[in-house]
């Protein structure tokens, strides 16, 4: 989102921009995550997932049980459950959720836009937690449609504490936040073939992970049909073979 910095944008960059790092946020960290999940296997190791379908969640408990798996559960063991986790009544259970978030948030960097990351975070689990204990126990998962619902909202406020993890400072963050709920209004930014692009990048992405969401890599790769197999692996070796000698660093290396 840095071509934002000093321009007003409309309510489709800003959402373009938004899930367009969403996606790359996502295809970085856990691409180099699978990179290394295939090298132990290639030595004879099996090492657990550390992303399993983090944009299918139905929730954002569910989303942290899926997204970056070895902090969210160093987080859980060394800092929520010590803190009392949800052992001392709700308003205590809240407090600690919120501190665990605040502190995950510090642990990419010292920057208040990550803290705020963090603390919208928090605030999403403390909604969930209290909209559960107002609604008939698994009502968000009885049908088909509710899950869908639930996917959906999620997946929006997901993307949009994204923009906090993203921006360089809290003007940046709440000009595009206002530009996703359509108050501001500014000159059109991206070209038509990046509007297509990012959908038909992103919406692969969900309808691929919503398939998965439920499956480890090993399952999901073993149930899929050799065909598409061979086109995938064909795929990622012409990419190979065409960007040699770009400079692509991980963007989680800097945390």
């Amino acid at each position: 989102m840095p071509c934002f910095t000093g321009r007003q944008v409309g309510i489709a960059d800003a959402w373009l921009g938004t899930i367009a790092f969403a996606g790359q946020i996502f295809c970085d960290f856990a691409g180099y995550s699978t990179c290394a999940l295939g090298a132990a296997l290639c030595l004879g190791f099996s090492m657990p997932d550390n992303f399993r379908a983090p944009y299918a969640a139905l929730g954002f408990s569910d989303f942290w049980l899926r997204w970056h798996i070895s902090l969210s559960s160093w987080l859980r063991d060394y800092l929520y459950i010590p803190l009392g986790g949800n052992r001392r009544g709700p308003t205590r259970t809240y407090v600690n959720l919120v501190l665990t978030m605040l502190i995950g948030g510090l642990w990419h960097g010292a920057s208040w836009t990550f803290v705020a990351w963090g603390a919208l975070h928090g605030a999403y689990l403390i909604g969930e937690r209290v909209i559960m204990r107002v609604l008939p126990q698994g009502a968000w998962r009885s049908t088909r449609w509710a899950r869908a619902l639930g996917m959906v909202v999620t997946l929006v406020l997901v993307c949009v504490a994204w923009v906090f993890f993203r921006a360089s400072s809290f003007g940046e963050a709440f000009q595009i936040v206002r530009a996703l709920v359509g108050i501001n209004t500014g000159l059109r930014v991206f070209p038509l073939f990046d509007y297509r692009l990012v959908s038909l990048c992103f919406g692969t992405l969900i309808i691929v992970q919503w398939i998965t969401r439920d499956l480890t890599i090993e399952q999901a790769v073993e149930r899929t049909p050799w065909p598409i197999r061979a086109v995938a692996l064909g795929l990622m070796l012409t990419a190979l073979l065409l960007m040699q000698g770009q400079d692509r660093a991980f963007i989680y290396f800097q945390f």
